[in-house]
């Protein structure tokens, strides 16, 4: 008896074998394009670390490209947000209690992923009146880079920040000077911002603004994105016109992530460190002891980062 070519059954028949093929076409292309996927991924975020830290295109290219740039320059490690100290191989096995082995944690960590997991390994749920920047859930672990010169001198700190704007999450990274009380770049590598009025936070010309800006004022975190002409203010950068939401958003961000929430607790530990000489008595922070007992945190306010 000859197949009926229009029969229900036929038509089933294909259409399965079509989902079939389509879905291990599909299957086979995910499996060999993540290795190149994680790759771009790895290089788009090394390239706005740069550009944050002041590499110009021209200076990166002639240094032999963003990977040898970032391989000599950057040192990469990642903190315990909670302590603000190095807890590298803490961090993997709170990955692995999430499900999630990944090789060389110090390079390939992720803490967006480690955010929207919401697995209390790696994520910490945020109450209300502490998430002023919107994430919902923080990261206990956060990646730290540091541009080093030839001699070993710190030249920047890179910190990645993320706030929520008027329609997305913009997510950026915010360089510091050594003193780590001055801005020294900030730039956004992912938002969905009205173009020509919150979208402005890309714009070069407004990031510009950002750079001297001073963080702190008596300890706490002082900058802020405000109305009208913000250039003698140490503490002020110029809100985008029309988009009082996101420049509202960025000031939360800032509030945030350079905060005893974010990297208030590395900082002080920094500060702590760095402060045995005379001269820079007037820079210890208030948690200077924090520095000889590990388990010890900044308290929630009053830490003086400045």
């Amino acid at each position: 008896m000859p197949l009926n070519k229009d029969s229900l059954a036929n038509t089933f028949l294909i259409a399965v074998a079509l989902c079939l093929v389509c879905g291990a076409l599909v299957s086979s292309a995910a499996v060999l394009l993540k290795p190149m996927q994680s790759a771009n991924a790895l290089n788009d975020r090394r390239a706005n670390i740069l550009r944050v830290s002041g590499f110009t295109d021209e200076e990166i290219a002639e240094a032999g490209g963003i990977n040898k740039v970032f391989e000599d320059r950057f040192e990469t490690t990642i903190i315990d947000l909670e302590t603000g100290k190095v807890a590298i191989e803490e961090c993997g096995e709170a990955l692995k209690e999430a499900g999630k082995t990944i090789d060389n944690v110090q390079a390939n960590f992720d803490q967006i992923w480690c955010s929207k997991s919401k697995k209390p390994a790696v994520a910490e749920k945020l109450e209300k009146k502490e998430d002023i920047a919107g994430i919902k859930y923080r990261e206990r672990f956060s990646h730290v880079f540091t541009l080093r010169s030839s001699d070993g001198r710190v030249e920047k700190y890179v910190f990645p920040v993320r706030g929520y704007g008027l329609w997305s999450m913009m997510q950026g990274y915010m360089s510091v000077e050594p003193d780590l009380k001055t801005v020294a770049g900030l730039t956004f590598y992912e938002h969905g911002e009205t173009p020509g009025l919150g979208g402005e936070i890309v714009n070069p010309s407004w990031k510009q603004k950002w750079e001297g800006k001073k963080i702190y004022d008596g300890g706490e975190v002082a900058l802020e994105v405000a109305k009208g002409d913000q250039s003698s203010n140490p503490y002020g950068v110029d809100a985008l016109s029309g988009a009082t939401i996101t420049s509202n958003g960025v000031t939360k961000m800032v509030e945030f992530w350079m905060g005893d929430q974010g990297f208030g607790p590395y900082i002080a530990l920094q500060k702590s460190d760095d402060a045995g000489s005379p001269s820079d008595e007037e820079e210890k922070p208030k948690t200077a002891s924090i520095s000889g007992d590990a388990s010890k945190r900044p308290a929630t306010s009053g830490v003086n980062h400045g």
